[in-house]
C-alpha cells in the first residue's frame, strides 16, 4: 500500500496526463503562466498554471437504458455493425458487416440517420465547409459525435483584450469543454473559434448527436474585435437527436463491463459514466469513462482502475490505435499507460483491450504470472457477457 498523499497525487497525475493534450488545444490563444515547484509538486503545478476544474459531464447519451435522449424521429429502423471476435492474443484486425436483426436503410455507416424529421442531415466535415459557403444564417442539421471530457483540466483566466471590450464566444472565463468529432473515436475539433454551444441551453453528453446549427449569427457583433471569428463560427441552436439502439455501445455495454469486472474483482466498484466519475486516466476520444469511487484507499482494493466504452470496435480502434487486443497485448510494453511508485511498492497500469472496451488494470511488475492469470480471467468474463453465456 502507499500513503494517502501518494494516492491522491498519483490519481491527479494520471488524470492530468490524459487531459493535458485537450487543455493545450484550448489554450492556443494564450500560453500558461510559469509553473512553480513548491513542496507538493503536482498540486503546486496545478495552482500555478491555471484554474483547475473537475469536469464531470453526464454521459448517458449513448446508453439505451438511461434517460435524457432528445425526442425525434430518425428516418428508419436501427442497425449497426456486427461484432468481430478476438482471442486473448488476437491481432488488431477490425472488420464489420450489418447486424442481421437491424436495418441500415437511411443511416450512415456509424448509425446516425441521414435525415431527421424530413430534413437532410449532413456530416461534420460538410458542416465545417458551410463556414465558407453559407451566405446567411439559415439553420441546417449536422450529425456528429460529441466528446465531453472528464477529469482535471487547465483553464485560462481570460482572453479578452482590455483595450477592446467584448463578449467573446471564445474561451473567456474558465472552460467550455465541447468537442465535436466527425465520427466516434476520431480526432475531435475543438470549439475554439470554430464552434460554440454558448446559446444552447441543454447539456451536451458524450455520444452521437444531430445538431441544429447555423453560421453568420447576427449576434457576432457582441464579439467586438473578434466579430469576424464569431461570424464564421458554427452556432449550435439545439441537439435534436442523441442516439438510439443503433448507436448504443456494442458488443459490450456499460452494464456488461460493470458485471464482468464485479464478477472477477468484487471490490472493483466501477461507476457508470456521469458526474460521479473523475477521469481515472481513461481519456479515450468519444468514450464513456467509468472509474472507481474516489474514496481514499477504496480504489486500491481492486486491480481494475478504470474503463472506457466506445460505440463499436471500429471506434475503439480509432480512439486507441496504438494498443493491441487481448491479454498478450495488455502484457506488452506498448500497453503501459503509466507507472505508480509509493513508499511500499510500485504498480504498472495497462490497457486491456477487448472489442469496444478498454480496461485499465493495475498490475504488479514483480508477479507476471499473477498478472496474466487476472487478465485472462477478466478477458473471459467480458467475453462471456458479450455472448450472454
Amino acid at each position: 500500500m502507499i500513503d494517502g498523499d501518494d494516492r491522491t497525487e498519483n490519481r491527479i497525475r494520471a488524470a492530468f496526463l490524459e487531459e493535458k493534450r485537450r487543455a493545450e488545444t484550448d489554450l492556443q490563444l494564450e500560453p500558461l503562466a510559469a509553473r512553480a515547484r513548491p513542496r507538493s509538486r503536482l498540486l503546486a503545478r496545478l495552482a500555478a498554471a491555471a484554474v483547475v476544474v473537475v469536469v464531470a459531464v453526464a454521459t448517458a447519451g449513448v446508453i439505451g437504458s438511461l434517460p435524457g435522449r432528445a425526442a425525434g424521429s430518425p428516418s428508419n429502423a436501427p442497425t449497426a455493425s456486427s461484432i468481430p471476435t478476438s482471442a486473448p492474443s488476437a491481432a488488431r484486425t477490425i472488420t464489420s458487416s450489418p447486424r442481421p436483426t437491424l436495418d441500415m436503410t437511411g443511416r450512415y455507416p456509424d448509425g446516425i440517420p441521414t435525415t431527421f424529421d424530413g430534413q437532410p442531415v449532413i456530416r461534420w466535415d460538410a458542416a465545417l465547409a458551410m463556414r465558407d459557403t453559407a451566405t446567411n444564417a439559415t439553420p441546417f442539421l449536422t450529425g456528429a459525435w460529441l466528446n465531453m471530457p472528464v477529469g482535471v483540466a487547465f483553464c485560462p483566466a481570460g482572453h479578452a483584450d482590455p483595450s477592446a471590450p467584448s463578449t467573446t464566444w471564445l474561451v473567456d472565463d474558465g472552460c467550455r469543454f465541447n468537442y465535436v468529432s466527425a465520427e466516434a473515436g476520431g480526432t475531435p475539433t475543438t470549439q475554439l473559434g470554430v464552434t460554440t454551444f454558448l446559446f444552447y441551453k441543454g447539456q451536451p453528453t458524450t455520444g452521437p448527436a444531430i445538431m441544429r446549427v447555423h453560421v453568420h449569427d447576427p449576434r457576432a457583433g457582441q464579439c467586438g474585435y473578434q466579430k469576424a471569428i464569431c461570424d464564421r463560427m458554427i452556432v449550435v441552436d439545439d441537439i435534436v437527436w442523441s442516439g438510439d439502439a443503433v448507436t448504443d455501445p456494442h458488443p459490450l455495454s456499460v452494464a456488461d463491463v460493470m458485471a464482468a469486472t464485479t464478477q472477477v474483482s468484487p471490490t472493483s466498484g466501477l461507476r457508470a459514466p456521469g458526474p460521479s466519475v473523475f477521469g481515472c486516466g481513461a481519456g479515450a476520444t468519444d468514450g464513456l469513462v467509468m472509474c472507481p469511487a474516489m474514496t481514499p484507499g477504496a480504489s486500491y482494493t481492486s486491480p481494475v482502475a478504470g474503463a472506457v466504452v466506445l460505440p463499436s470496435p471500429e471506434a475503439l480502434a480509432r480512439a486507441l490505435p496504438a494498443y493491441t487486443l487481448g491479454v498478450d497485448g495488455a502484457l506488452g510494453p506498448s500497453a503501459v499507460l503509466w507507472t505508480e511508485v509509493g513508499s511500499l511498492g510500485s504498480w504498472v497500469y495497462r490497457w486491456l483491450i477487448i472489442d469496444n472496451v478498454g480496461i485499465i488494470v493495475r498490475t504488479d511488475g514483480g508477479d507476471a504470472a499473477a498478472d496474466r492469470a487476472f487478465l485472462t480471467k477478466l478477458f473471459a468474463a467480458l467475453k462471456a457477457q458479450e455472448t450472454g453465456s
